[in-house]
């Protein structure tokens, strides 16, 4: 079981030819034996020191290379609604020589237990995000994201008297101007002067 789990020591961390991340082990010299095989730095989990003094919990840490491992990753956000198959049958005739037409009588519904109805009726939110996310957007000097609609004649959108002005921008002049817009990082500029 043990030999399943071992990684190579590695002096730094590197990503192999599949794209995936390798991580430093280092051989210190320091081993416990389990089950009559010695465990060295090969078999410790990746973690991270800030995240389990942080949360007071194990927490393995990996690196994420393919964008499908998110639906792995939050299935449970994404897997949808509780679903329930049923079917539709005369249960008591049972002399009924017609043939079945199974797709007809086929149902997908959805199932909301009594715990789940109760919640909603009494319009509690369903989930909650703390503290809200802003996605921040980052560009090279004259190439940030115009926003327009299908319909909007192109000279509208090009005399915008906002055309060259982004958030990313923004933060930048203000850093010029203002000298507390300085002590500010990025992410921390809108709530100032949002």
């Amino acid at each position: 079981m043990f030999k399943a789990l071992s990684k190579k020591i590695i002096s730094s961390t590197s990503i192999d030819e599949k794209g995936y991340l390798v991580y430093r082990r280092r051989d210190d010299g320091r081993s416990t034996k389990r089950s009559g095989i010695d465990l060295d730095n090969r078999y410790v989990v990746p973690n991270n020191r800030f995240l389990l003094l942080k949360y007071e919990a194990h927490i393995n840490v990996e690196w994420c290379n393919q964008s499908r491992s998110i639906k792995y990753l939050f299935k449970y956000v994404n897997k949808g609604h509780d679903c329930v198959a049923t079917a539709f049958c005369d249960s008591g005739n049972s002399s009924n020589s017609r043939g079945v037409d199974d797709i007809n009588m086929y149902c997908d519904c959805r199932y909301i237990s009594p715990c789940e109805a109760a919640w909603r009726i009494f319009k509690f939110s369903i989930h909650h995000r703390e503290p809200p996310v802003e996605r921040l957007s980052f560009h090279l000097p004259g190439n940030q994201n115009i926003i327009f609609s299908d319909d909007d004649p192109i000279d509208v959108v090009i005399n915008k008297p906002t055309i060259n002005e982004s958030k990313f921008l923004s933060w930048f002049e203000a850093n010029k101007k203002f000298s507390e817009a300085r002590a500010l990082t990025y992410a921390k500029f809108s709530f100032k002067f949002g």
